[in-house]
């Protein structure tokens, strides 16, 4: 089986102390009357849970008693109230509260019962209704659920509950059996046994178990382990260990759906399972498929409020599947229920929906927060900075981009998120500058030099518009243009920056050519030429890229070097 649900390990130092101070055996001292015997088993009825805090136990002090009467000491021995009240106060526990499921299985452990009765009580009108389940200490995964009863008092509402009990306990021994041979790979008998406390007790889960893990032992095929999980799920439909090998069992099928919905089932019994939540999640986001998700995960917020885990992997269901403002909500409210729940990465993802939701000035807001609750973290101060800027606060994210840096020097993009600013308010000197640190940063080279490429294309299109053309127009493209040749390493793309120095090169040798008949400038002359053999250069290296243009441009250098020679002989005094 390769998902697993798993508790929370909490540590119970508390109730080593009181089973140290009550001795040996947490149960006490038993009446002066024939008693259970030292192989009897022990059975604990925890504190049931109920809203008022007061039904619930009530209806697990009448469930104790009536237990206590229906079954004889020496056959089952029923720990009495007294000696589990005692204990929980010894350990600082409220007695009229509920356990959380960990702690009563530990508790259940130090008071060395076999099996514990764990419930809830809910009131509806005038009727009460007990929903409770059988639980084997040695493994809290394993339990019985029994029908629910009800009355018009607490404590009359469980008297159904005590012959559901007996009738659940006919599979014990069948259990333990089937275990026995189990651990003892006789297989077959395992499973006979297993079927056999099937037949006592027609709804059992218990044994039902066993059967399933013999089944995994004997590495059944996918549709007998599917048949034995999909038998307890219709009689447990929140067994942990039943939706898992289900889920296992319809992935490897193919049905990824299927399989989905059985893990988010899983997931909605044990929310606070990071792992769990993130395999959820991400089998989810990969099929498309939110909508079961939903539907469970909002049913059992509802059912269990206040419970932050489940409000929790609520938030991150509705997140993954775009239900925006709703996942904003409950992010909000998660954090209030549990303020360590707001870490970095619930920053970002409140601001990544924030700006899905087109909310750029709140998405920057809840960056604005993150960075002020973690003000050393630079990766938050630099989504901070694309927040600022995808709300129109450009100049800011500058700042708050070269924080980042300031606090980590090499960050991914750092210095060409600030050259992407610079560029928007239409400082491209600034952004050039950002360029060369970003290279010498480590910055991706063909993202950097592609991004001033497109630059220099910029200016290269805007003095190519102008007429009459004017040579200081294309100089001001070459800067970025030979800053992305030396940079870029993809061949298309330096081609084609080397294409562009070749023709601006071209355009200013041929625009200062039509002038030096009446400038007679020597200077002049000797920067014609140069651009001249430059465009030559260039052209030949990157006429890939247009031959046809590259053609014709070489074509023209070729008649216009011969000129800018001679201008230069004669204009320019030069010394031997």
């Amino acid at each position: 089986m390769t998902v697993k649900a798993r508790l929370d390990a909490r540590s119970l130092a508390t109730f080593a102390l009181a089973a140290a101070v009550f001795g040996a055996s947490p149960a006490g001292a038993q009446p002066a009357r024939q008693g259970p015997g030292p192989n009897t088993p022990k059975m604990l009825v925890q504190v049931f849970r109920s809203a008022d805090k007061v039904a619930g136990p009530e209806a697990a002090d009448a469930l104790r008693d009536r237990l206590a009467r229906a079954f004889p000491p020496r056959a089952l021995h029923i720990i009495g109230r007294e000696d589990l009240i005692q204990f929980l106060q010894q350990s600082g526990y409220n007695p009229n509260e509920q356990l959380g499921r960990s702690d009563e299985a530990q508790l259940a452990k130090i008071m060395r019962a076999d099996d514990y009765i764990r419930g809830q009580v809910t009131k509806v009108g005038d009727v009460y209704r007990v929903d409770a389940w059988l639980v084997l200490t040695r493994d809290n995964s394993l339990s019985q659920p029994l029908p629910p009863s009800e009355g018009n008092r607490p404590d009359r509402a469980v008297s159904d509950l005590v012959r559901s009990i007996q009738d659940a306990r006919k599979q014990l021994d069948n259990e333990k059996k089937c275990i026995d041979l189990a651990r003892s790979e006789k297989y077959a008998e395992a499973v006979k046994a297993a079927d056999e406390g099937i037949a006592d007790y027609p709804n059992a889960t218990l044994v039902r178990y066993c059967k399933l893990n013999v089944l995994v032992r004997q590495k059944a095929s996918q549709e007998q382990l599917l048949a034995m999980a999909n038998e307890i799920l219709a009689i447990d439909p929140n067994s942990k260990n039943a939706l898992a090998i289900a889920a296992d069992a319809q992935k490897a099928a193919g049905n990824i759906e299927e399989a989905n919905t059985l893990m988010v089932r899983l997931l909605a019994t044990d929310p606070t399972n990071a792992n769990l939540a993130t395999q959820v999640v991400d089998g989810l986001a990969a099929s498309r498929n939110y909508t079961v998700a939903k539907e469970i995960v909002v049913k059992a917020v509802a059912e269990n409020p206040g419970d932050v885990g489940l409000v929790s992997l609520q938030f991150k269901i509705l997140a993954a599947s775009g239900d925006y403002k709703p996942a904003i909500a409950t992010g909000e409210e998660m954090v209030q229920m549990d303020t360590s729940l707001a870490d970095i990465g619930f920053f970002q993802r409140l601001s990544a929906l924030y700006a899905a939701d087109s909310q750029p000035q709140k998405a920057a807001e809840a960056m604005a927060r993150g960075t002020r609750k973690f003000p050393n973290d630079a990766g938050s101060w630099q989504i901070y900075a694309q927040t600022l800027k995808n709300a129109g606060q450009t100049q800011q994210s500058i700042a708050a981009a070269k924080r980042a840096l300031a606090i980590d020097p090499k960050i991914a993009n750092g210095w060409t998120q600030i050259a992407v600013a610079y560029n928007e308010l239409d400082q491209p000197d600034s952004a050039l500058v950002a360029l060369r640190e970003a290279s010498a940063a480590g910055d991706d080279k063909n993202t950097v030099g592609s991004f001033a490429l497109s630059i220099g294309n910029r200016f290269y299109r805007a003095a190519v518009a102008e007429d009459p053309k004017k040579p200081a127009s294309f100089e001001r493209a070459l800067p970025y243009l030979h800053f992305a040749d030396s940079t870029i390493v993809d061949a298309d793309a330096k081609g084609n920056a080397k294409f562009l120095i070749g023709v601006s090169s071209y355009y200013i040798a041929s625009s200062i050519a039509q002038g030096l008949q009446a400038s007679k400038n020597c200077d002049e002359a000797k920067m014609a030429q140069a651009a001249a053999t430059n465009s030559m250069i260039y052209t030949q290296a990157g006429g890939k890229t247009a031959p046809d243009a590259a053609g014709q441009i070489l074509g023209a250098i070729g008649q216009l070097s011969p000129y800018l020679d001679g201008a230069v002989k004669t204009l320019c005094k030069a010394t031997p």
